[in-house]
């Protein structure tokens, strides 16, 4: 009997493994190739001039070959029979929005790409890669750089991924064993090394992280400067924002970079030997009641008259303070997220954030931080600061493609305008990636990546979400098109074989196992 029972076990256990071969094996679908091609007049529609922060009503737009030929007043476009009429009356036009800290993964054409096109999302600046070895679980530069080609081509729909990036620089800790050793960048000659890796291999900018030295950080920004590279990423724990500021980094990414420099004790916390080990409740608690608003005006004034942007992505640091909320905690877009995140790495990590620390006076720790933060957006903005629109997409609670519509409403919460907000992630961005002559703006000439809304954004900052259509690379995808590619996300999400993908990726990942050990 216990014969019988070992080999049915047995029989059943092979069963199941010939089953995830095979889901393994099958190629994933493809992002539906939906919307319709072609050249279009958009009639007597309200277009956003987002460089002014004002609203022309009565424009005829053309579009032809996915560019704008022309923006004239309603009734002077000359009718043409080549151009399919969209009635854009009651509606508004503005550029197409730009995430600029994303996260690109293998899967992406599953689960990130279709809901960034349904929100509108047209561009991303993807802040992570890989080394010297592609990888299974995140996208490297090859991938993006192949998704490009494919989307010129017609063959399908993803952002533009406008900036090329690899993996980040730590210190050395985060490269896996086997890879070369430059990636640890400790020396001159290995700093060397790694920029021309990366130059060599398509980037754009080499990404910064919070272990890195002083000195090595600085030599990196020397190397990265001589060969036309530039820098982007975390504030190194050790290292002064003017300091970075002076060696003229592109951008500093993420909310607590003002509430770590802004308190009498941040030039002590960045001299000790492990500052990420210091960073304690205890500390950052020192961070809020020693907050020196003036230390703060006066480094927001020189970042003001620097080259470097700053993109705070709010929503990480939101997501401890609403932990503890129900409703954002069942927030109805989690079926858009694959199983797997939500259940292993999600849910764990909001109910950490749940239990926040308190004080003697109740103020819970997270809440507060996060509120500072808020504060610091706007109080940066006001002084002159250059500001990036980045979610983070796909960190906890961070909706790939909605969570742009989210960061620009944590913009205005901070005392931006809906009109500045939605700069921050259209001509802003691309001035940044010095891409403005084709993108950012509703002019003759340029990309017609367009989104159609049903209300004025500059109204309501909320009213980016209302999205009628949108015009990309060439095609008109009417609010019917977006919603099959929020159905395909759905159904990826929940989806056996995709997920199956998702684990083994993980699994067989080196960067992924470092980092998870770290």
């Amino acid at each position: 009997m216990l014969r019988k029972l070992l080999l049915a076990s047995a029989a059943g256990m092979g069963l199941l493994l010939l089953v995830t071969a095979a889901l393994l094996m099958a190629p994933l679908p493809m992002t539906p190739g939906v919307g319709v091609s072609g050249d279009f007049l958009v009639r007597n529609v309200a277009v956003v001039d987002v460089g002014r922060g004002a609203v022309r009503h009565g424009q005829d737009v053309v579009l032809r070959d996915g560019r704008i030929e022309a923006v004239r007043p309603t009734g002077t476009a000359q009718p043409d029979g080549s151009l399919t009429t969209i009635d854009g009356s009651g509606k508004y036009l503005m550029p197409g929005l730009w995430d600029m800290h994303t996260h690109a993964l293998k899967i992406s054409p599953q689960y990130t790409h279709p809901l960034f096109i349904a929100n509108g999302v047209t561009g991303v600046r993807d802040m992570s890669g890989c080394m010297s070895e592609p990888d299974s679980f995140l996208a490297c530069i090859e991938d993006r750089q192949a998704w490009n080609r494919a989307l010129e081509r017609g063959e399908s729909l993803a952002p533009r991924y406008v900036l090329q990036t690899g993996f980040k620089i730590n210190g050395g800790a985060e490269v896996p064993e086997g890879y070369p050793a430059f990636f640890k960048a400790r020396n001159a000659a290995e700093v060397r090394q790694l920029v021309t890796f990366y130059r060599h291999a398509g980037a754009d900018f080499l990404k910064t992280y919070s272990e890195l030295t002083p000195a090595n950080y600085q030599a990196l920004a020397v190397e990265a400067r001589r060969q036309g590279l530039g820098l982007a990423g975390h504030r190194p724990l050790r290292v002064p924002l003017q300091d970075m500021l002076a060696a003229g980094h592109r951008s500093v990414e993420h909310p607590r970079m003002f509430y770590e420099e802004c308190f009498p004790g941040a030039a002590a916390f960045r001299a000790l030997p492990d500052p990420a080990a210091a960073y304690d409740t205890a500390l950052r608690w020192r961070m809020v009641n020693e907050h020196d608003s003036r230390q703060c005006a006066d480094l927001m004034a020189v970042m003001a008259r620097s080259q470097t942007w700053w993109t705070p992505t709010l929503q990480v640091l939101g997501m401890g303070a609403r932990a503890g909320d129900e409703a954002f905690r069942t927030d109805p877009r989690l079926k858009y997220v694959p199983v797997l995140f939500t259940r292993l790495l999600w849910t764990p990590d909001a109910d950490r954030m749940a239990v926040q620390p308190m004080d003697a006076d109740g103020r819970e720790q997270y809440t507060t931080l996060y509120r500072m933060a808020v504060g610091h957006v706007g109080q940066a903005h006001a002084a002159g600061v250059k500001i990036l629109a980045g979610t983070d997409a796909g960190d906890t609670y961070v909706f790939p493609g909605f969570g742009i519509h989210d960061e620009l409403v944590e913009f205005v919460r901070a005392g931006l305008t809906p009109a500045d907000a939605i700069r921050s992630a259209t001509l802003d961005a691309a001035v940044f990636a010095r891409l403005d002559d084709d993108f950012g703006s509703i002019e003759t000439g340029k990309a017609a990546d367009l989104l159609l809304l049903d209300a004025n954004p500059l109204d309501d900052v909320r009213h980016t979400r209302r999205i009628a259509g949108l015009f990309f690379s060439g095609k008109y995808l009417d609010r019917a098109a977006l919603d099959e590619l929020l159905a395909f996300a759905e159904q990826q999400a929940g989806s056996v074989r995709t997920n199956l993908h998702l684990l083994w990726g993980g699994l067989s990942s080196p960067l992924l196992r470092v980092q998870a050990a770290d």
